[in-house]
């Protein structure tokens, strides 16, 4: 269809200024050599405005965390429409949820490993939703490139109804990478320098369907819950579910922009997912670290405490700590595997957050920390930290 070619072959005019490139070359910039980088049709220019967040002075009662528990569980597997005032931000979400997802299969692979496909169901009517889409394919470019992976197809289709972003990882089999990637692993200048032998790829990977651990909690009173962040944003509340569930359109979102901390924080739970170290594991996205939480508590409960990431982060708001879609995991790791895991964690400068511990006697979460962060805990926390550099 041609309002699709254009869509993704047509020079943008956004808020006055003239992008420097198509989506098309855009993505192609994450994508092999053998990609065509031209259209043979001339299309007009699209010309849009951006639109941003509102500012706002909606707030959220710490007091109500259990009942937005579970006003975001009602979500499960429902298929969220694209954010149209946080392109970026939720561009890259999805991107990071989908490499985070296959930590949980069976299998022995690096992140350069994986490849994406990317596909943008849109409508194009609304004022500032092309301009949307050119910042979500742009910041999608940027941010897969600079993961180490690559981009080996993507769509654009247009629609009348609320428009999506749909993202995939794979690893390619043995037969696809002889057809598509020959210089994978050569030195042959003519090759894509993304592409080339990499800290972040494998020479003989491989990955099952079936899971290598469960997504639910064991009922091992023994063992510990930990928050591992992929990035290292802030906890916002803007654009998140919980906001989206609340009719709260506005607010400054996460800023996700630490791709080198998500191969680092990628990688080493990869490691110990393939070391049988993790006895479950899930993926912190769509209604954040406490969505993530309560899907895991189906056999078992969990009293946890947040005291630890509050004081880290000197921050006061429980609500933003738990709703806050930063990208990240949850692990469960026996007692006698913590010192494995920290030693492993610390080696790659990763942060992880000990949450509690599984207990049969409790249902769903349990929030044992409402209390206040003061300055003295802060100070405390700094202190700690400064002696152990000390060491």
């Amino acid at each position: 269809m041609k309002e699709n070619e254009s869509a993704l072959f047509s020079r943008y005019i956004i808020d006055g200024i003239q992008q420097d490139a198509t989506p098309y070359e855009l993505l192609a910039e994450c994508m092999d050599d053998s990609v065509e980088m031209e259209s043979d049709q001339e299309y007009a220019d699209i010309i849009d405005e951006s639109t941003d967040p509102p500012v706002t002075s909606f707030t959220y009662d710490s007091r109500k965390n259990k009942e937005y528990i579970s006003l975001t569980a009602w979500n499960e597997g429902q298929e969220r429409p694209f954010r149209m005032l946080y392109p970026a931000t939720f561009t890259r979400q999805r991107i990071a949820r989908a490499l985070i997802e296959r930590l949980w299969n069976k299998g022995h692979y690096k992140l350069g490993d994986l490849e994406l496909w990317a596909g943008w169901e849109w409508n194009s009517k609304p004022l500032g939703n092309m301009a949307a889409f050119y910042s979500s394919v742009q910041a999608a470019s940027e941010y897969i490139y600079d993961l180490g992976c690559r981009l080996a197809d993507f769509y654009y289709e247009g629609c009348d109804e609320e428009s999506v972003f749909r993202i995939g990882a794979w690893l390619p089999s043995p037969e696809e990478k002889d057809e598509n990637d020959d210089s994978q692993y050569s030195n042959d200048s003519n090759g894509s320098p993304l592409f080339k032998v990499s800290p972040y790829k494998s020479k003989h990977p491989w990955i099952e369907e079936e899971r290598a651990c469960p997504q639910t909690l064991v009922d091992d009173p023994d063992s510990q819950i930990i928050y591992i962040p992929f990035d290292t944003a802030s906890f916002r509340l803007g654009g998140s579910l919980l906001a989206e569930l609340n009719g709260h359109n506005g607010g400054a979102g996460p800023h996700i922009e630490d791709p080198d901390y998500f191969i680092d924080c990628h990688e080493v739970v990869r490691e110990l997912v393939e070391d049988g170290v993790v006895m479950a594991g899930a993926t912190v996205e769509d209604g954040g670290l406490a969505h993530a939480l309560d899907r895991m508590c189906t056999d078992t409960g969990v009293e946890i405490c947040l005291k630890g990431i509050l004081t880290s982060y000197m921050e006061e708001d429980t609500t933003k700590v738990l709703f806050s879609e930063i990208p990240g995991a949850i692990i469960q790791v026996s007692n006698q595997d913590m010192d494995y895991l920290d030693s492993q964690l610390i080696l790659q400068d990763v942060a992880y957050y000990p949450l509690g511990s599984p207990s049969s006697k409790l249902e769903g979460i349990s929030l044992n920390n409402e209390a206040e962060v003061t300055v003295a805990g802060i100070l405390a926390s700094l202190m700690n930290m400064a002696s152990e550099g000390e060491d």
